[in-house]
């Protein structure tokens, strides 16, 4: 017996909400930005 894990799909912009909601309660908290990134596949524009 094969055990399949089905997920449900987010919207893209259910997804951005959530990303930003994690983040800001990250700095909020104190937290390290860096890590929460890491773990959701976040990647942030540096500057030039």
């Amino acid at each position: 017996m094969e055990k399949t894990t089905e997920r449900k799909k987010k919207s893209i912009f259910q997804r951005v909400l959530d990303d930003k909601r994690a983040i800001r309660q990250c700095i909020q908290k104190g937290g390290d930005v860096k890590k929460v990134a890491e773990e959701r596949g976040i990647r942030f524009a540096t500057p030039l």
